[in-house]
């Protein structure tokens, strides 16, 4: 990269700011991804009382997938606007209002509303968090990043894991008491940026025109990956709950492959700084996890009991997948471009996400079974497996 090197920029006079900035970038990452999961959890109770279709209740997971798409990269742009500590702090509660509007719903057309609602702030919300990574930590971000991203995944277990087991009977049987309780998770993310020492870095020179930013060579085959890992997750939390109860399992005994599946994640982001270091950078840990992931769908294919194992391996190599992603724009763009760089990674990422839950849907209506949605998983971790041999060797990786 020809860029100067960024130092950080957390304000020095607070002995403690760094690990407040990154406890807030955490807590938001866990808001990003709980409540947004969390109607997979519940999506056996949400469909018959709203009289879902399988493919209408897809669009719980892939609607606010869509509008994260087309809100990314304007999150991008509004991240250099605002500084990421402001639009953090906004999206936050966004998330909040939208997450506990979902309770509210008397029909679909409510609920969408109100998906759509959470979906936006999500949007908005990640490139800051990109960018937050790269004003705490400089470019050494790979770690800062794995921080946020353990948030997310972090997110995902939890919401899996607590809304039907154990947030359900504390909010009387109630799936809307359920979203309530979410949305107070979102209130407290954003209290936090009201103390964070970030220092301002909103937009740049005021005159003068911006310098066109130097291309990052290996971002497209990135682009492909972070598309086919996250339509992967998304569309195995959507659906592996209602795939399970299809079986004859309890809602609650359901809901254990999508926590293992957040429970891999979580193991993922806390060695993926370890993996790019010594595994043969982005390129190696992208391309491992590639082929871990194909393996994992082929056998949750053939035989549907070792589903426990397969979202083990599966959350692991996602979520790898995920961080690898969201550091490249951290690492590898130009010094003010990362907000735009990160922006389009997760607009293209998120657009292709979307087709995961609604495929496997619609292709369940279709044959009246999950195998072919699960092959088409499969075909998208080949493809991944695939596009990782293009990626460049890069010297520097932030770690």
């Amino acid at each position: 990269m020809t860029s100067e090197p960024e130092v950080p920029v957390v304000d020095a006079r607070h002995a403690s700011g760094m690990r407040l900035a990154l406890f807030a970038s955490w807590l938001s990452g866990v808001n990003c991804r709980a409540p947004l999961v969390a109607s997979g959890a519940l999506l056996p109770l949400v469909m018959p009382a709203l009289g879902l279709s399988p493919a209408t209740a897809s669009l719980l997971t892939a609607l606010p997938l869509l509008v994260l798409a087309v809100l990314s990269l304007p999150g991008g742009l509004l991240t250099h606007r605002l500084g990421p500590r402001l639009t953090l702090l906004v999206t936050q509660l966004v998330i909040a209002v939208g997450g506990a509007l979902r309770a509210a719903a008397a029909g679909p057309f409510v609920f969408f509303a109100a998906v759509s609602v959470l979906g936006s702030g999500i949007g908005l919300a990640q490139p800051a968090l990109v960018h937050a990574a790269r004003r705490i930590s400089g470019r050494r971000a790979t770690v800062a990043t794995a921080v946020y991203s353990n948030g997310l995944v972090l997110g995902g277990l939890l919401g899996s894991a607590l809304s039907a087991p154990f947030l359900l009977p504390l909010a009387g049987g109630s799936w809307r008491g359920v979203f309530l309780l979410w949305g107070l998770l979102g209130i407290i993310a954003a209290a936090l940026w009201l103390f964070i020492p970030l220092a301002d870095d909103r937009a740049g020179p005021p005159s003068g025109a911006r310098p066109q930013p130097a291309p990052i060579p290996g971002l497209g085959p990135v682009i492909v990956i972070f598309c086919c890992q996250s339509a992967i997750f998304y569309g195995l939390v959507t659906w592996l709950p209602d795939f399970y109860v299809a079986a004859g399992a309890s809602l609650a005994a359901a809901a254990v492959p999508v926590s293992i599946l957040s429970a891999g994640s979580v193991l993922g982001v806390v060695v993926t700084p370890l993996l790019v270091r010594r595994g043969g950078g982005f390129r190696g840990a992208l391309l491992l996890t590639g082929v871990l992931d194909v393996a994992a769908l082929v056998l949750l294919l053939a035989d549907p009991a070792l589903g426990d194992i397969v979202a083990g391996v599966v959350g692991a190599g996602t979520a790898i997948a995920l961080t690898v992603g969201m550091a490249v724009p951290a690492v590898l763009a130009p010094a003010g471009e990362t907000g735009r760089v990160s922006g389009l990674l997760l607009a293209i990422g998120y657009a292709v996400a979307a087709l995961g839950p609604v495929e496997i849907g619609g292709l369940r209506d279709l044959t009246g079974a999950f195998a072919p949605g699960f092959a088409l998983l499969a075909a998208l971790a080949v493809v991944w497996s695939l596009a990782s041999l293009s990626l460049p060797h890069w010297e520097a990786t932030g770690t």
